[in-house]
């Protein structure tokens, strides 16, 4: 006989069957989807109506889409795992599921959101270069009439890998300052900045637009890649350290 409290148990046994991480990160994706495309509904329309302007009052010869990703991309990503940290891991808890489920479902949900926003920063990069070449204008990374190429001139590797790493170095250094301002609190989290927000102020300047990629000394361009890799890397497993035994307040779950 199947009793009132059970009827929950039965409209839920679909979900619940999945694994909890896997429904961590559904939860997790469903966020960051959403601000994928309201994000690139608004760069598209934004570049549309910027190039047309600049085409009727003078001459359209730099990159519109370039400049998404030395600001809105990156920041835009932090500013959205900083909320994810700091809001889900209580509701996550008190729902009955572990810490552990929330570690894996975020950081998967995380780096694949993140590599969908590089791809797509690629792909309308290169679109964009494309039309470009249709019309005749200088795709150029700094306007005036010198040429400056940018990082699209290497190939698309490149471009992926340059797109990839500062989308990542952005949502994972979300996450580690999320994390660690609900761990240690406001004032210990605001006094940890300058560690916790290190992967990504190092990884934007050494893959900057025009020194890209920025290497000190005689070393090889694509060391600046390898050290942004590793500088990622560790906001990811900073943020899996923090996340595995941080405390859940009472008044909180």
């Amino acid at each position: 006989m199947i009793t009132g409290t059970s009827a929950p148990r039965l409209r839920g046994s679909v979900s619940v069957s999945r694994p909890q991480w896997v429904r961590s990160a559904v939860h997790h994706l469903q966020v960051y989807l959403l601000m994928w495309v309201w994000l690139w509904a608004i760069v598209v329309v934004g570049a549309a109506v910027a190039i047309a302007v600049v085409d009727q009052v003078g001459t359209v010869n730099v990159s519109v889409v370039q400049f998404v990703r030395t600001g809105p991309l990156v920041w835009f990503l932090f500013s959205i795992a900083v909320i994810v940290a700091t809001t889900y891991l209580t509701a996550h808890v008190a729902n009955g599921m572990t810490r552990r489920s929330f570690l894996t479902g975020g950081l998967v949900a995380a780096v694949s959101s993140s590599l969908l926003h590089a791809v797509t920063g690629a792909g309308l990069l290169l679109l964009e270069g494309a039309l470009y070449d249709r019309m005749g204008w200088q795709h150029d990374a700094e306007p005036g009439e010198d040429y400056t190429a940018g990082v699209w001139e290497s190939g698309l590797g490149t471009l992926l890998v340059d797109h990839a790493l500062l989308a990542l170095s952005g949502t994972l250094t979300g996450l580690l300052v999320g994390i660690t301002y609900y761990r240690l609190g406001g004032w210990w989290g605001t006094l940890a900045l300058p560690l916790t927000i290190s992967p990504i102020l190092a990884v934007m300047f050494m893959t900057s637009w025009t020194e890209a990629p920025f290497v000190p000394f005689d070393a090889p361009g694509w060391s600046a890649y390898l050290v942004g890799a590793v500088l990622v890397l560790a906001a990811g497993l900073a943020f899996a350290l923090l996340v595995r035994r941080v405390p859940i307040a009472r008044t909180e779950s």
